[in-house]
């Protein structure tokens, strides 16, 4: 060449079906491996206890005012149990998962058309505890006994 420039040479690529077949298995296992790379490996599964056991609460309403039971749990939260009609024994069931860690509660007690509330002291719950509240008259006189 006369002006100094080499002259261009220009290749055909020849594309085989085995170099489609190699890069397509490449293109699968790098794939493959980035799937398997961020997804994350189960932990080992800790069996929940479903049964935890639970409280049998009698409430003995010897008042002639209703009463709406609650039991107070883990710091705090009230959760309604039920009515204890008035002059009637009325039983609740609570499972002692409710109670949280702890299992310390306290029965509160609402009656209805008063601006008051009654409770017991704090008890903690065991699985198969019987406990009885007698609400007296006088509801400063209640008792509560656990067995």
């Amino acid at each position: 060449m006369a002006d100094g420039v080499s002259p261009h040479y220009y290749t055909a690529i020849v594309v085989t079906p085995a170099i489609v077949f190699r890069r397509y298995a490449l293109f699968l296992t790098v794939a493959a491996m980035s799937l398997a790379a961020c997804h994350p490996t189960p932990a080992d599964v800790i069996p929940v206890i479903e049964d935890a056991g639970e409280i049998s609460i009698h409430v003995v309403n010897r008042n002639w005012i209703d009463v709406t039971v609650y039991i107070s749990h883990s710091g705090g939260i009230r959760s309604r149990l039920g009515l204890a009609v008035a002059s009637t024994t009325t039983d609740f069931i609570v499972p002692l998962r409710i109670l949280g860690a702890g299992r310390e509660y306290r029965l509160l007690g609402d009656p209805l058309g008063l601006s008051i509330v009654i409770s017991t002291e704090t008890l903690v719950g065991q699985p198969g505890d019987e406990v009885t509240w007698q609400l007296e008259p006088s509801f400063a006189q209640s008792t509560v006994v656990v067995h």
